[in-house]
């Protein structure tokens, strides 16, 4: 079958945005005689899978080695669906045109909880069977997860066979490396499958684990009660993969996207980690230390990504840009550097705590467009219930000094439905957004509902119930005196389903596929959200979607993701979410 030529005559003329689909990028690479074929995916669209930086990295540490090759594949849409599944096509390799079920690893970047269902259908529509145990190796490919999704990744641990926890530039190669080799081992032994396979990369690969090498066990009351190995010799505890040197993590062969996508610009990432501690933030705790890259490093890659990709936008990486030492000194030689190549830097959301004099004068060599600040939460009490403390004058003369620089719209964002939240607290947020209203620019305000996650302090925490969350969203709303504000608040629903599983077990494993089959797609995006689709996998599955929203588990409790070390010890969690409460 020439997938290429049916795409090009009866397919891509008849779809929206046909571009996503047809590859041919600026450094993408296709290698099909490599000893090693791995295909990456992102459970999204084009823009947005092309939009992160994690998958870029990737690919081009992949494409640096000789006997191992990446491609990619990205979630279609479902017009594009309809017409492959019509025309009998598989879901393919933007490089290649392969058929994703031909390579021999398929890996996913498991970022947002809400793209799962995109994972049954990219499967599906591969022709590649959902589940890891119907799936024999090597007449498919291995199923691979990773990105921030595996610091609980039971809720996936049916349909895929292993996961890299942490961060994954050294470890993928490792396990490309690893899995050759059993390969080639397996050539004088060929009765060798899967589970030996999957033992080998376990034993092989620090930070990799095989969700079928262990066992589940419940607690009808209770629910989760313990996960062990199926037998000794293989890890009890599972150890996050820390990359010491970041200045190694680095992209040689930018890929330069074909069309717009969601974050098209440049990304050079300045600091991994973040050392402030706020309570609530999944990426904090699970991303330290904090590791620094050099300043003449960061330099380096900016320039190339302007002078071999064209980036007309470089935006420094990080948790907390502001927090990396000395940014203002890298600020004042990056700038002009860009800007003689036609080129500019811009930052993502900042803490006003950390914006120096000096960063505000680089401020005015960047596009005015919008920039982001982020309060969190409104009242002083509650702010140190999160560890975010803000000091709300701070605020106020940063968006009058960012208004004399020139800046024509500020946005804040807050979170609704935080640990201990009351409607004082609301009224405190809603002060702060009618001060801010008279900055003298435009104001857009993104309210977002608070999702408890795992391996934080707050992982304890119940989510607050939707009838509760919507009454603080009308109160806010009639709190705002001004026209100019434009409130933006996130799906009470959407929020619901990313809270149960971000702290789910393995049984939500059949809700996500009984979801599937009631037509679930694109959880993530709110014109697509069937609500009445998961209440009808939820009920078909005997599940309680409501116990997952619930406080579930103390302090003393196993947890279903325990088995999984982040470097952050249980006991400090608990200390920090005592001290958030007591």
């Amino acid at each position: 079958m020439n997938i290429r030529k049916i795409l090009e005559e009866q397919i891509l003329p008849f779809v929206r945005r046909p571009a996503r689909y047809i590859g041919g990028e600026i450094n993408a690479l296709s290698r099909p005689d490599a000893g090693v074929r791995l295909l990456l995916s992102y459970p999204d669209l084009y823009e947005l899978g092309m939009s992160h930086h994690g998958l870029r990295i990737i690919y081009d540490t992949v494409n640096r080695l000789e006997w191992a090759s990446a491609e990619r594949a990205f979630a279609v849409w479902m017009d594009m669906e309809e017409a492959m599944r019509r025309n009998g096509i598989p879901l393919y390799s933007l490089e290649s045109f392969t058929p994703a079920a031909d390579f021999d690893i398929w890996g996913f970047s498991l970022q947002v909880e809400l793209t799962y269902t995109n994972i049954i259908s990219m499967l599906d529509l591969a022709g590649v069977p959902h589940r890891a145990s119907d799936r024999p190796w090597p007449d498919y490919p291995l199923l691979l997860g990773g990105g921030v999704g595996t610091f609980n990744p039971e809720p996936l641990a049916d349909f895929f066979d292993i996961f890299l926890i942490g961060d994954g530039e050294e470890a993928i190669v490792e396990l490309l490396a690893a899995y050759k080799q059993f390969q080639e081992q397996r050539e004088g032994d060929p009765g060798r499958g899967k589970e030996e396979l999957l033992k080998f990369l376990v034993a092989t690969v620090p930070g990799a684990y095989a969700p079928a090498l262990y066992r589940v066990e419940y607690d009808e009351a209770a629910g989760f009660k313990a996960i062990h190995p199926i037998e000794p010799g293989i890890p009890e505890r599972i150890e996050r993969r820390v990359l010491r040197d970041i200045n190694s993590s680095r992209i040689d062969n930018p890929l330069v996207p074909v069309t717009e996508i969601v974050h098209d610009r440049g990304v050079v990432e300045i600091m991994r980690g973040c050392k402030r501690g706020c309570r609530f933030c999944h990426a904090g705790w699970t991303g330290r230390p904090v590791r620094l890259k050099d300043e003449e490093v960061i330099i380096r890659q900016s320039e190339k990504l302007v002078d071999e990709a064209g980036f007309e936008e470089i935006s420094l990486l990080s948790l907390s840009t502001g927090d990396y030492p000395g940014i203002g000194e890298l600020m004042e030689k990056l700038s002009p550097q860009l800007a003689g190549k036609k080129s500019r830097l811009s930052l993502p959301s900042l803490n006003v705590a950390s914006v120096s004099e000096q960063m505000f004068k680089e401020l005015t060599r960047m596009k005015k467009s919008g920039i982001t600040l982020a309060p969190e939460a409104g009242s002083v009490r509650l702010q140190r219930v999160i560890n975010k403390v803000l000091d709300v004058d701070s605020l106020f003369l940063a968006g009058r000094e960012l208004k004399r620089l020139g800046w024509r719209m500020i946005k804040l964002y807050f979170m609704i439905g935080l640990p201990t939240e009351t409607e004082e607290d609301i009224s405190a947020m809603a002060d702060i957004i009618n001060r801010f209203s008279g900055w003298g620019g435009r104001l857009n305000v993104t309210i977002s509902n608070y999702v408890a996650k795992p391996a934080t302090p707050f992982q304890w925490v119940a989510t607050e119930p939707a009838g509760s969350i919507i009454r603080k969203k009308s109160i806010l709303r009639s709190a705002i005196r001004s026209g100019k504000v434009k409130l933006k608040f996130h799906p009470v629903e959407l929020s619901r389903l990313e809270g149960v599983f971000a702290r789910g077990d393995r049984r939500l494993g059949e809700v996500v596929e009984a979801a599937w089959k009631e037509g679930c797609r694109f959880d993530g995006w709110s014109e697509c959200f069937n609500k009445e689709g998961w209440d009808r996998a939820f009920k078909q599955t005997g599940v309680d979607m409501e116990w997952y929203l619930s406080p579930g588990y103390g302090y003393d409790d196993p947890l279903p993701w325990d088995h999984i070390r982040t470097g952050v010890s249980k006991a400090v969690l608990v200390r920090e979410a005592r001290a958030a409460f007591d």
